[in-house]
């Protein structure tokens, strides 16, 4: 199996469903989604989809009724978009958030009960020799969004 990865950072590059692209969600570099495995030319490239697209759309599978905003660098490119989101979620119009880390800090929702991080060891392996001392930052900060208020809360990392 060969995966496409970023040529400065030697991250996996993601591609997104809306477009035609691979990008580096680290340092931002972009090429266009190659048509065939750049080092066998198989024609038959299989996109796994492991990121916050595909996650949104297992949670809207597995909870139907429930309303599921999602969080990240492609939602969040309009002006207001993050304080709408917010809001909604603040006001119970939407019962479900995800997100990047960009939802693990400064956010006080006292109804809040459980926080999932999934993939939490791909940090521990970002170009950056803080990486472990960050990967567990961002951890306890997300745990910390959970249980603000009268009840406690569940955190589960994957």
């Amino acid at each position: 199996v060969h995966v496409v990865t970023c040529p400065d950072c030697d991250l996996p590059l993601t591609h997104h469903r809306d477009g035609s692209k691979a990008c580096c969600h680290y340092c931002e570099f972009t090429i266009p989604t190659p048509p065939v495995c750049p080092q066998c030319q198989y024609d038959g490239i299989r996109l796994s989809g492991q990121g916050t697209q595909r996650l949104e759309i297992e949670v809207q599978h597995r909870f139907p009724g429930a309303t599921v905003e999602r969080m990240d660098s492609d939602t969040m490119r309009k002006p207001g978009s993050h304080a709408r989101v917010l809001n909604q979620f603040r006001e119970g119009k939407t019962q479900i958030l995800l997100g990047t880390q960009m939802i693990a800090k400064g956010l006080d929702f006292p109804n809040v009960l459980l926080v999932g991080v999934i993939n939490a060891d791909t940090a521990l392996h970002f170009p950056d020799f803080r990486a472990a001392e960050k990967t567990f930052q961002i951890v306890t900060q997300v745990a910390g969004r959970t249980g603000r208020g009268e009840r406690r809360g569940r955190v589960l990392v994957q």
